[in-house]
């Protein structure tokens, strides 16, 4: 069980490999249907895949927010989807789930990219969880991933609509400096990739350069090598303008930060070998120290843990260990 504002304990690397070898049951459990909602100037796509029955007749829903440079895939992973697959693994759990591409990415509306911004994503994350509201949800986890969590944060300090608040994939730095380089290293213009080619005009849209995304968002003993290349040959992009004000506001210091606005229990899941955020960044050596960096922002969150994960990167679901980080989830969420 994880007490209530207080810091979890680091997992052992045997634990990671005893969850990622367990069973789940088959992701045809769940019913699932792509789902168009309309959002302002958009139109969001995503699929929202429900559980066969709700444990005590509650309808609990994920909200699951993607990060930069990927789509609503990320979190329902087709190599070997028995491992890395939350979609599966929460459905098979009674909670349902929507994944969404946000807008610019995957087949959601592409907006020029000066148009988006992280208050504007907040707001069309905020017009999905009222669609969710509408269908009869009783209960909405909000879980991010990197931009995802910096756009889930943002929306629950400004709507407070969810009952909780995931975020993955990131930490608040002590400064600006140290994450933009490692954020835009290995990013440029889209159109100039053999992947994009011919797609689009506009150069405020970023991917990663050709062979990077290994190095960046993996750590290599500790993932397949085909979840990689498929990740590789899938990739999306993200607007520069949203990418930069994502960063500028993830560095604010914790009284005008936008984590000082949530009232909401808050979870932050990291990958000890998170190269986007640790190491010379962030201590991420276990989960007190991420806690305590934590803490000073979501200030007036009602409870705060925190979750390290060994021998894992920057993408959670598509390493070795993500039996353990989905396990991990679920547990806070009833527990919370």
């Amino acid at each position: 069980m994880f007490a209530k504002g207080r810091a979890l304990v680091r997992i052992p690397l045997i634990a990671v490999l005893m969850t990622a070898l367990s069973s789940t049951p088959a992701h045809a459990a769940a019913s699932c249907a792509a789902v168009r909602v309309p959002a302002g100037d958009h139109t969001i796509s995503g699929t929202l895949c429900a559980p066969a029955s709700y444990p005590g007749g509650v309808k609990r829903v994920d909200v699951l927010v993607h990060g930069a440079t990927y789509d609503s895939a990320y979190w329902d992973w087709p190599v070997n989807p028995r491992v890395h697959s939350y979609v599966r693994r929460t459905t098979a759990e009674g909670r349902a789930t929507l994944a969404y591409d946000r807008p610019g990415a995957g087949k959601s509306t592409k907006p020029p990219s000066t148009a988006l911004t992280v208050p504007a994503d907040a707001d069309v994350l905020h017009q999905v969880v009222r669609w969710l509201r509408g269908r009869g949800f009783d209960e909405v986890t909000l879980i991010g991933h990197s931009l995802g969590s910096v756009i889930a944060i943002k929306e629950t300090a400004d709507h407070g609509d969810a009952d909780r608040l995931v975020v993955t994939g990131l930490v608040h730095p002590p400064a600006l400096g140290l994450t933009a380089p490692i954020a835009f290293a290995s990013v440029y213009p889209a159109p100039l990739d053999p992947q994009f080619a011919g797609q689009s005009s506009d150069l405020g849209y970023l991917t990663t350069r050709p062979g990077t995304r290994g190095a960046s968002f993996y750590h290599a003993p500790a993932a397949d090598p085909e979840v990689i290349a498929y990740d590789e040959a899938h990739k999306d992009v993200v607007s520069s303008v949203e990418l930069a004000d994502a960063l500028s506001r993830l560095a604010l210091p914790p009284l005008v930060n936008d984590a000082r606005g949530v009232r909401r229990p808050v979870l932050v899941v990291l990958g000890e070998r998170d190269a986007v955020f640790c190491g010379p960044v962030v201590d991420c050596s276990d989960s007190a120290a991420v806690r305590v960096n934590e803490r000073r922002y979501f200030a007036s969150a009602p409870s705060l843990a925190a979750v390290v994960l060994p021998e894992t990167g920057h993408d959670l679901p598509q390493h070795e260990s993500a039996g353990l980080s989905f396990a991990r989830i679920d547990q806070w969420i009833r527990t919370h």
